[in-house]
């Protein structure tokens, strides 16, 4: 009896120790059994590589040392023994093309595959079982596995044409796509600012069109700046990237953007844009980017294109773009119009359609497939064969999808990773702010609106990562492709009932941001939260070990700073700033310590829902407090109005118009009569018209920045969408747009009603949140009389401050050269106290 009772209190000290070692695979398979025992590594340790993966073998031995430190004898071919590790590929699985058994016991290690794609997915999954966090080094727990893909596509899209990102990085990139079992490499080649790929037929394209710079032939843009920036890939290059891709188990598609997007080539070859004499802005900004469709000589220049693209791509598909195509070009072009009276056609679409059509035929002859961007449905028939990526949203790619076209869902509002993370992070806005949370979110097949039938055209899913503003700081591609393109990976390999955030969120940040940072990507870290109430500044971490430190002067922490251990006494929360790090490259993004929402509502039918708080302890002092409504989710409705702030049961301000929830609204409210026995109450009403979800969180936060009335002059043209006066109103979504590009001699010129007090003044230029349209070469100067002028800092990409020591009554912006960009863009003073 007690024999037995030995043995079964073993059984289950092993079983523990079985169930204690998390493997945090990512993405997750489709079955995992694990069972008690653990294979340990011999030395020296055999590797057997099936013959049919013979060109990634070196891959499979750089691999499997890198990630358990030990040099294995690798041989090629089928025989294995015991103690081995063997990858073998086993056509008659009965397994989807992708998919793969491994299974570890006392006998081995065995990664079966379908294919040799199969047997390097089964790789990806050995080498993170080696790396989670809970297997000890030079073991392997007892496992078996059988996985396979939910989707065939399983994408991800690098812009090397605004930013120009060298072999070795291309190659790092396709690694880590690989480690995520990846397929699909997106490379995008050319686009306005850049040619990337040589084509010998058209020598200009790089020889010209791969530069910006002064006296280049296209001007610097995104960050560039006053200096020859470029580059291009040689066909030489070409053939290595895509074999490399290919020893991984990763096709690489090449993208020629077509027939918009084009600056790079109308620059070099001007004729082949069209012969107007407007200068008409493409969405960017851009003028002369766009392919004449009635010069007949042009599709003999795209054929060339294309025929050398082909040759260097095995891969089925040829991008072929089509997006944003600045039509109104043709609609003033002498030889687009002509063509469109041959043809018969009424509108610009019809030309667009005309291009594709043609440009077609040219990838057929060509023995390739044409891939292209939702727009090219427009406009008439394609091709049934043509691939839709569907970028603008996920209607998108139903509408592809319902006409029976293959498509591919990669919605900017989901999967561009060019996005913000976060509202204080760099990167675009105008899809949605994208966290790895919202990235996970993402469901490719939105089965309540297709068929099952209609259901089966969607067939892969692709992520996108523009490169506009990744021109700073250091290794920003790596912080806005990770962790995002492993939550991707989840949504495009594993089951949809199997996604759950809070289980893939545990296994990331228990082992496979270990793994990312081993891999030697500098990803973005997730921040800590950081709240204050009734004097206390209390902090949690995002996860068990995170190593949090904090700064209380209102500067960005460094790994210098102080750590934090414990709750805060202060009464300047204000000041204090946290921050994530995680190794000597990784780190979160800085934030502040903020106040709990005074108000939140979540209902989902129709309603009317009357609100009144108490906020007398969130207020705090006298100033400009900004009430905000920021709804939980896309899908939120209803509105806001009579929106009313109490001091003491006296009206303070109130807004009767309703305003959209969905616009997130923020209202002003002056409280100049602070004192902390004041009681104040928030009032307001939300109307939910519809039995549909309505949820918000509403914030009540003191602007840190002052107001005063201002005068803003310029000697600039402004655009009337984005007049001058967007500089009085300090609101941060409004701006200055001139007309056109800033010029030595142009100035901007802030005046005071009454002169301000204020120990720094930020001037910032550009778009908010982007680098785009800033002010290069200038200065700021400040004047205390509004006549006589003080220098204060040269402006350093688009920004510039002063530090006055008396009141300010004027602050000038002088402009000492061009942009050399379209327009030039300005935005609300930031004046401190």
């Amino acid at each position: 009896m007690r024999k037995s009772i030995l043995l079964l209190a073993l059984f289950l000290s092993s079983l523990s120790i079985v169930q204690a070692q998390k493997l945090d695979l990512i993405p997750k398979p489709v079955s995992v059994q694990q069972s008690v025992g653990q294979f340990v590594l011999p030395s020296p340790l055999k590797i057997v590589v099936d013959k049919k993966l013979k060109n990634s073998a070196d891959y499979i031995t750089a691999g499997f040392s890198k990630n358990t430190g030990i040099n294995p004898i690798v041989s090629i071919g089928k025989k294995h023994g015991k103690n081995n590790i063997s990858f073998l590929v086993d056509k008659k699985l009965d397994l989807p093309k992708e998919g793969y058994q491994l299974e570890i016991s006392e006998k081995g290690i065995f990664v079966k595959g379908k294919t040799e794609k199969g047997v390097l997915n089964g790789f990806q999954t050995l080498l993170q079982i080696c790396s989670a966090k809970d297997v000890k080094k030079g073991t392997v727990p007892f496992v078996k596995i059988e996985d396979y893909p939910r989707f065939d596509w399983r994408g991800m899209m690098l812009d090397c044409s605004r930013q120009f990102f060298d072999k070795q990085t291309v190659k790092n990139y396709i690694d880590w796509l690989a480690a995520h079992k990846m397929n699909v490499f997106h490379w995008h080649l050319t686009d306005d600012n850049g040619w990337r790929i040589e084509i010998k037929s058209l020598p200009d394209l790089t020889l010209k069109g791969a530069w910006r710079g002064p006296g280049e032939v296209l001007l610097p843009s995104y960050g560039s700046g006053d200096k020859r920036y470029g580059g291009f890939y040689t066909q030489e290059d070409i053939k290595k990237v895509v074999a490399y891709a290919a020893d991984r188990g990763i096709s690489v598609m090449p993208e020629i953007e077509i027939p918009g997007h084009s600056r790079a080539v109308t620059a070099s070859y001007p004729e082949v844009g069209c012969a107007i004499t407007q200068e008409l802005k493409s969405v960017q900004g851009e003028v002369k980017n766009v392919w004449c469709v009635g010069r007949e000589e042009n599709y003999d220049l795209l054929d060339s294109i294309i025929r050398e693209v082909s040759g260097l791509f095995p891969f089925e598909y040829i991008h072929v773009a089509g997006d944003e195509v600045n039509r109104a070009n043709w609609e003033h072009c002498p030889k687009c119009q002509a063509l469109m009276v041959k043809e018969g056609f009424t509108d610009s679409f019809q030309l667009q359609n005309y291009f594709f059509k043609r440009v077609q035929k040219i990838v057929d002859k060509y023995h390739k497939k044409t891939d292209g961007w939702n727009e090219i449905l427009k406009g008439g028939e394609i091709d049934p064969n043509t691939l839709i990526s569907a970028w603008q949203g996920i209607s998108y790619g139903i509408e592809s999808a319902k006409k029976g076209y293959k498509t591919i869902m990669m919605p900017g509002q989901f999967t561009y990773y060019d996005m913000a993370q976060s509202e204080t992070e760099r990167g675009h806005r105008w899809a949605a702010i994208t966290d790895t949370k919202r990235a996970y979110s993402f469901e490719p097949i939105p089965d309540a609106d297709l068929t099952p039938e209609e259901q089966k055209n969607i067939i892969g899913v692709q992520g996108a990562l523009w490169s506009e503003y990744l021109d700073r700081p250091a290794r920003i591609m790596e912080y806005q492709s990770y962790p995002r393109i492993s939550a991707l990976s989840e949504i495009g390999w594993s089951k949809k009932e199997d996604k759950n955030w809070d289980d893939f969120y545990g296994r990331l940040t228990n082992s496979h941001l270990k793994r990312l940072a081993d891999m030697g990507i500098a990803f973005r870290d997730f921040p800590p939260t950081a709240i204050y109430k009734n004097g206390t500044i209390t902090v949690t971490p995002p996860y068990e070990g995170a190593v949090v430190r904090f700064d209380k002067d209102g500067n960005e922490p460094t790994r210098q700073s102080p750590l934090y251990t414990g709750p805060i006494q202060t009464k300047d929360y204000e000041k204090y700033m946290f921050r994530v790090f995680f190794n000597e490259y990784v780190a979160s993004p800085a934030v502040k310590a903020e106040k709990l929402p005074v108000a939140n509502w979540n209902s989902s039918k129709a309603e009317v829902l009357t609100i009144s708080e108490n906020i007398s302890d969130h207020v705090d002092k006298k100033g400009i407090w900004y009430l905000s409504f920021t709804p939980t989710d896309d899908g939120t409705n209803g509105t806001i109005k009579n929106v009313s702030l109490f001091e003491n049961d006296k009206l303070v301000q109130t807004y009767a118009d309703e305003k959209a929830l969905k616009s997130k609204p923020r209202l002003r409210f002056l409280i100049d009569n602070y004192n902390e026995k004041y009681t104040y109450r928030l009032d307001f009403t939300v109307e939910n018209k519809e039995e549909k979800k309505s949820a918000a969180n509403v914030k009540f936060n003191c602007s840190p920045y002052q107001e005063p009335e201002v005068k803003v002059t310029s000697s600039m043209a402004e655009n009337p969408k984005f007049p001058i006066s967007n500089l009085q109103d300090y609101n941060e979504e409004s701006y200055l747009r001139t007309d056109v590009a800033c010029k030595d001699g142009d100035w901007i010129l802030y005046t005071f009603t009454n002169p301000v007090t204020s120990s720094k003044i930020d001037v910032l230029t550009g778009i908010p949140h982007h680098p785009r349209f800033i002010i290069n070469n200038g200065f700021v100067e400040y004047s205390y009389n509004g006549t006589d002028f003080i220098k204060g800092d040269d402006f350093d990409y688009g920004n510039a401050s002063i530090y006055p020591k008396q009141p300010v009554k004027a602050v000038r912006i002088q402009i000492t050269g061009t942009n050399n960009e379209p327009l030039m863009a300005g935005q609300d003073l930031k004046i401190n106290p």
